[in-house]
Formats: C-alpha cells, structure tokens, sequence
C-alpha cells in the first residue's frame, strides 16, 4: 500500500512539474490587493480586492501572451468621503522571460465599471482603457507571483460631474496566481 500511495505522489509530483512547461497553453486563477487612486482628484489612495482568472500562451522560453478576466475594485478616498468603483478589467499583455520564471510585462487593459457606491456610478464613464505595465516570477510549483501598475489613458469622470474631466484610474496591484 505504501509502495501504491508513493507511485501515485511521484506520478502526481512529475505531472504536477511538468506542468510549467516552457511552451504552451496555460490557465489558473489569481486574487490580491490593488491600491487604487484617481489621478488630478483631491483624494488619497485606497485598497482594494482584485481577483479572476487568467489563460497564457507560451511561444517560446522568452515570450508568451496573457489575458485576464479581473473583478477590480477601485477608487479614492479622502476626508469627507470614499468612492469605489467595481470594476471588470481585461488586460492583454506580452510577457517577455529575462530569465526561466521572471517576467517583464505590458499590454493593453480594457475596463468595464460594473457599479459604485452611493449613487456615483452616473459621475462615471462605463468604459475604461489602461496600459498595464509590471512583472511576475512563475515558480515551478504552479504559483505565480505578479505585480503590476495600470496606467490610465481614458478620462473615467464625466464632465457634468466633475471640475476637472481629466480623471483616470491609477492602480497598483500585487496578486498571487495558481497555474492549473
């Protein structure tokens, strides 16, 4: 039985390896913290949850293509009130490995709003566009370490709601994924 029960652990442990292939199809899931701020507002940063899944392509061992699917919660603080923002964000990034598991990143993240608190969401814009920049480190584990800071392109305020229509999203995130 013993003999059984290790056959099985090492097949599990080597499939389990092999898995972190260096081409290919991969998928998993992530969750972690963003520290969001909205940029020319008079507020401070805030954080939040972000969490979703995620699928890659690996081309070679120096690049690949990722795409996300991130619930993201976003928005500002300061002294007489919070905003926040739930968010579905859809980066698209080329991942170019420096070394085997380190990653350098950017792409293109469309956004979504999908609310916000007390009645705000009509002070917002519905669509969202951000250039994600960052970096992860891939262990042959399965886990993936991934930080990475959204760039704002788009103006997310209205104008009737806002004295400056020039506000964007600003969003540092740090996330923990699981490759499957």
């Amino acid at each position: 039985m013993k003999k059984i029960l290790f056959s099985i652990l090492a097949v599990a442990a080597f499939a389990f390896t092999a898995s972190a292939q260096d081409t290919g199809f991969g998928y998993g899931v992530k969750a972690g913290i963003n520290i969001a701020n909205l940029t020319n507002s008079d507020g401070n940063y805030k954080v939040g949850f972000t969490g979703g899944i995620f699928a890659d392509y690996r081309f070679s061992n120096l690049f690949a293509l990722s795409a996300d699917v991130l619930y993201s919660r976003q928005g500002t603080k300061n002294d007489d009130a919070k905003i926040k923002t739930d968010n579905l964000n859809i980066p698209i990034l080329a991942n170019f490995y420096l070394v085997k598991g380190l990653a350098v990143k950017a792409g293109v993240q469309p956004g979504f709003l999908l609310g916000a608190n007390d009645g705000m969401k009509d002070a917002f814009k519905t669509f969202d566009l951000a250039v994600p920049v960052g970096v992860s480190y891939d262990f042959n584990c399965g886990l993936i370490l991934d930080a990475r800071y959204n760039i704002g392109v788009t103006k997310v305020a209205k104008a009737e709601y806002s004295d400056d229509s020039k506000i964007r999203n600003s969003v540092f995130a740090v996330t923990a994924g699981w490759r499957f």
